[in-house]
């Protein structure tokens, strides 16, 4: 897939200020269908199925939301309306509010499941039961499978971002595109995403492209499917390679010193090893061995960035601090 920009539309880019929470149930809904994702959302798959199970939810998933959300290149734009960055709420209004016409061209695309096609016809048709019924389920979904994880979704998409707007602030538009290497390439004026399903072009014309990162999107950045709507392009965060918990007793208990404390009380606010140095008044050297202490025990993410390297809290290392507030 290729995105074409004018000077206008390099202007208006920019980064999501946060976490999506429609695109978050939607790709959730994608990683529950598919075995992808590695031991991070192999673990969420493992939890959620009895979750689902237990909330008597399990059946009203598979019968109701893997149809309009298949783990397929098609999905109806809707489903993650720009709403979502306000809320669920504000998200599944815009579904149940949506134009008839809106509502038989998305639903109408899809083939659906086999037993789906009622389902799927009593939605293109705008039924208020149906719809009504689709925002309850995508909100008890969200309830019982998303919610609970919230923290780790935001903390990882945190770390995200503050990584991409480092690259913008300091270098601009161009150097922030360059980040994605290798899941889209940057080739002025146009945005390269070659493992994309989609072949097409599309021609932002100056309404310009929203960037917004995404915990449960795993294999390749997403698009919404119309070319007319204001476009953005969803990529995935980076996860650690295991859960963040610490890897041992000891690495916990070997973090309990004056500095190590004072370096994860400092990248609240990402931080690179240099500012570190300069702000604990301690050598590079040593802040590099605590860092690597930090992350052994899953307490920050580090992450390269040309020849720094930058730290940002995980999950663990925020709920630490939550129930240990050290005062600097």
């Amino acid at each position: 897939m290729r995105i074409h920009f004018s000077r206008g539309d390099l202007a208006r880019t920019r980064l999501a200020e946060g976490a999506d929470v429609a695109w978050e149930v939607i790709n959730s809904l994608h990683a529950l269908q598919a075995a992808y994702g590695g031991s991070i959302l192999r673990a969420w798959r493992k939890a959620t199925g009895p979750d689902l199970a237990a909330a008597d939810l399990g059946r009203r998933v598979r019968d109701r939301l893997f149809p309009v959300a298949p783990n397929a290149s098609y999905f109806p734009d809707l489903l993650t309306p720009p709403e979502g960055a306000l809320g669920l709420g504000e998200a599944l209004e815009t579904v149940v509010s949506a134009p008839r016409r809106r509502l038989r061209q998305e639903f109408g695309a899809l083939r659906g499941s086999p037993g789906a096609g009622p389902w799927l016809a009593d939605l293109a048709a705008g039924r208020t039961a149906a719809l009504r019924e689709l925002a309850a389920t995508l909100s008890e979904y969200h309830r019982v499978s998303v919610e609970p994880h919230w923290e780790s979704i935001t903390t990882s998409v945190a770390a995200d971002l503050a990584f991409r707007r480092r690259a913008l602030r300091e270098h601009g538009i161009a150097a922030l595109l360059a980040t994605f290497r290798p899941m889209m390439r940057w080739e002025d004026p146009v945005l390269h995403l070659p493992i994309h399903p989609s072949g097409r072009d599309v021609h932002l014309r100056g309404r310009g492209l929203v960037l917004i990162p995404s915990y449960f999107c795993r294999r390749h950045p997403l698009t919404i499917f119309s070319a007319e709507l204001p476009q953005v392009v969803v990529y995935p965060v980076e996860l650690p390679l295991r859960a963040a918990v610490p890897s041992s007793v000891g690495a916990l208990e070997r973090l309990l010193g004056e500095t190590r404390a004072a370096v994860l009380l400092a990248v609240r606010a990402e931080r690179t090893t240099g500012e570190l140095s300069r702000d604990l008044g301690v050598a590079p050297a040593t802040i590099s061995h605590h860092t690597g202490i930090l992350r052994e025990a899953g307490l920050i993410h580090s992450r390269r960035t040309a020849n720094t390297m930058l730290h940002t809290l995980s999950p663990l290392g925020a709920a630490l601090l939550n129930r240990h507030p050290w005062q600097t």
